[in-house]
């Protein structure tokens, strides 16, 4: 099942988060074992917001798929022209409408998925390959052949790299997810002992946990207070 974050701001907003309340949670510890939460606990806090922070960003794995996907538009655009290109000299040497033509199966190259392409690549190497002394006078040979298969084997491969960023991109944020679910859910559980502590005692620190354990965002609840000031 998909991990989704279970809070409504970015992950760098979580990493500031942490870095703050790791302060905090220093400053309160002592409260904080009567709660039956070690000193240790600041470690875990810093451990997991670092971790986060080290985490490569979505960008970077959007990136990653991108070059993949151009590398592989490249390498099918290529394949498509060589292969319109060997079926006009097949059709100049068979003629329209010929038997040989037909077998071809070369019509409407351009509609063919990444997959079917490179399975019409290996069908015209070996319809072509056994008629290459008819086809010489077009000048198809055994070496432009083997550099169609050289093109239609870059095209494999890059489809193979293209599902592997596909895959890896979406392992990675599965991953982040479950880094950020997991520093989130610690914060949130600190947050709610840190008001127990100080509700009625300490409003500047009351107010820190209270603003450190929102799923909205920073910039989000300031907004709400102003409104709240300004009516």
């Amino acid at each position: 099942m998909e991990e989704l974050p279970t809070f409504r701001f970015t992950n760098a907003e979580l990493c500031q988060r942490g870095d703050k309340l790791a302060v905090v949670f220093k400053r309160d510890e002592a409260a904080f074992l009567n709660y039956g939460y070690p000193v240790e606990t600041t470690e875990q806090i810093i451990a997991l917001t670092e971790a986060l922070k080290a985490f490569s960003s979505d960008d970077y794995y959007e990136g990653v798929q991108q070059m993949a996907t151009t590398k592989k538009n490249t390498y099918r655009e290529e394949l498509v022209y060589e292969l319109t290109d060997l079926k006009n000299r097949f059709r100049l040497t068979y003629g329209n409408g010929s038997p040989e033509l037909k077998v071809l199966k070369l019509n409407n190259i351009n509609k063919f998925n990444d997959n079917e392409l490179v399975q019409k690549a290996l069908h015209a190497y070996q319809v072509c390959e056994t008629r290459l002394p008819a086809l010489a006078k077009r000048n198809v040979t055994q070496e432009s052949l083997d550099i169609l298969m050289s093109s239609r084997s870059k095209l494999d491969d890059a489809i193979d790299e293209q599902a592997t960023a596909v895959t890896l991109r979406r392992e990675k944020t599965l991953e982040r997810n479950k880094m950020g679910n997991e520093l989130y859910k610690l914060l949130s559980e600190l947050c709610e002992v840190g008001k127990l502590i100080w509700k009625g005692k300490n409003e500047a620190y009351y107010t820190d946990y209270v603003i450190y354990g929102s799923s909205k965002g920073i910039v989000e609840q300031t907004e709400s207070i102003e409104a709240i000031e300004e009516n």
